[in-house]
């Protein structure tokens, strides 16, 4: 018995220093990033605005069930909202290839695509609510 806790211990420091190591190399590989949101001020300040807005959006959308039924989702649940559904995800494609077909680099285009990856989250979201919301 004294045995298998004593193994349960050992495995128990070694998960500890394990993560530890992890946590370390995590935050050496990050420094350099986070070096540069440090030198560019405007960023990093658009950094914090944006995710403070989704967080916002996140939290709203959270907090639907506990208001029960509102306008706006009366709007997007009924039996057209699945047209404008179908009709914002073409708009979202075509415009998903438009920035794909301008040959940006990484450096000019991540923004604008990951902006473009969460609004199509939302809007194929969206699209499954209006779908089985009838």
């Amino acid at each position: 018995m004294q045995r298998e806790s004593r193994s349960v211990e050992r495995l128990k420091q070694f998960g500890i220093i394990l993560a530890l190591l992890t946590t370390g190399a995590v935050v050496i590989s990050l420094f350099a990033g986070f070096l540069q949101l440090i030198v560019h001020p405007i960023a990093m300040i658009g950094a914090i605005v944006l995710a403070t807005i989704m967080v916002l959006i996140f939290v709203k959308v959270a907090l639907v069930p506990e208001r029960r039924y509102t306008g706006w989702v009366r709007g997007i649940t009924g039996p057209n909202a699945r047209w404008l559904f179908l009709i914002l995800l073409v708009v979202w494609g075509a415009g998903m290839a438009f920035l794909a077909s301008l040959g940006l680099g990484p450096q000019d285009a991540g923004a604008p695509a990951l902006v473009g990856l969460f609004v199509g989250i939302f809007l194929f979201m969206g699209f499954i609510w209006a779908v089985i919301g009838e």
